[in-house]
């Protein structure tokens, strides 16, 4: 009786970088759909792959032209072998080299009568860390339509909102579509406050910590901890909750009836003068200044904190 080991095949293709490499873990046993074609997506679990290199380990086929047959048992050298062929041929695949675990065999239960709740979870599952390797996903999966044998698609690239979701099932020879459904629960470590900020306060690095958050109904990207450090709070931002850019603004670094510095002329010749700031201004922004000696208005570009420069 074989002993049920982990054959752990690392691909070492390219030497002397240290980084997280992308994985891919066989279970020893999945369920999976009744599809005419099973891949290595619905089996595996990915991590850590993205893009092009993702779709090549995910839509590789592991088990083709399977009839009414309940399971499936393949060997992990036969998985083994079919996945150094093709990182062998993929220049993706060789820059993300990857590893493998898997089992010494790995059993496919194949549920004949569709859509297995558990396959979809997995497949999408894979599909989202692909796209965020960071973020943790629960992923439970309510209903699946009923469809006819092996003569469906679903989408996965449509209906991934996290939430309540939607993934289409189209029929091969069906005129609408079906749809599965259920809810997709996102976590991620991002930067929180520590405490209450008030609005208009200036965000300190010891004002932040690191925390496993909820980020399912976020609606915009969370910014790094680097990004918000000397920000000021647009808005009261309650402890312990995610912060997002929207909340902050910069701190002009041009204020309305500040006197500021002039700079005038080229690399070549320039000369400095002093005016007032009409308006407030960012790094970048051209602002209306007036000469505090001819009391005339000019524009000028805001270029660090209290100078700007008149070309």
């Amino acid at each position: 009786m074989k002993a049920a080991k982990l054959l752990l095949t690392g691909l070492i293709l390219m030497c002397g970088h240290v980084w997280a490499r992308p994985e891919v873990v066989f279970p020893k046993e999945a369920e999976v759909s009744n599809t005419a074609v099973i891949s290595v997506f619905q089996v595996a679990q990915l991590k850590g792959f993205s893009g092009f290199a993702f779709n090549e380990i995910a839509r590789m086929p592991l088990i083709e032209k399977v009839d009414q047959q309940s399971s499936v048992t393949l060997s992990g050298d036969e998985i083994s072998k079919k996945l150094r062929e093709l990182v062998k041929n993929s220049f993706e695949l060789q820059k993300a080299n990857p590893t493998f675990k898997i089992p010494t065999e790995v059993k496919v239960i194949i549920r004949q009568d569709g859509i297995s709740k558990k396959d979809v979870e997995r497949s999408l599952q894979n599909v989202l860390q692909a796209k965020c390797n960071s973020c943790s996903y629960d992923i439970q999966v309510k209903s699946v339509p009923r469809v006819q044998m092996k003569s469906y698609e679903i989408i996965w690239d449509e209906g991934q909102s996290p939430g309540s979701f939607l993934l289409p099932v189209r029929e091969t020879q069906g005129v609408s579509e079906k749809w599965i459904a259920g809810t997709i629960r996102v976590k991620k470590v991002v930067p929180v406050p520590r405490r209450i900020i008030r609005f208009g306060e200036r965000i300190q690095a010891e004002d932040l910590e690191m925390k496993e958050s909820n980020i399912t109904y976020l609606k915009e990207e969370n910014p790094e901890k680097s990004q918000i450090v000397g920000l000021i709070a647009n808005r009261t931002i309650t402890a312990h909750s995610p912060i997002l850019l929207s909340d902050l603004r910069r701190e002009p670094a041009a204020l309305k009836g500040q006197v500021i510095k002039v700079l005038i002329g080229g690399d070549e010749f320039e000369v400095s003068t002093q005016a007032v700031a009409e308006e407030n201004g960012n790094v970048g922004d051209v602002i209306k200044i007036k000469n505090s000696e001819t009391q005339k208005f000019m524009s000028a570009t805001v270029i660090e904190k209290g100078v700007v420069k008149i070309q």
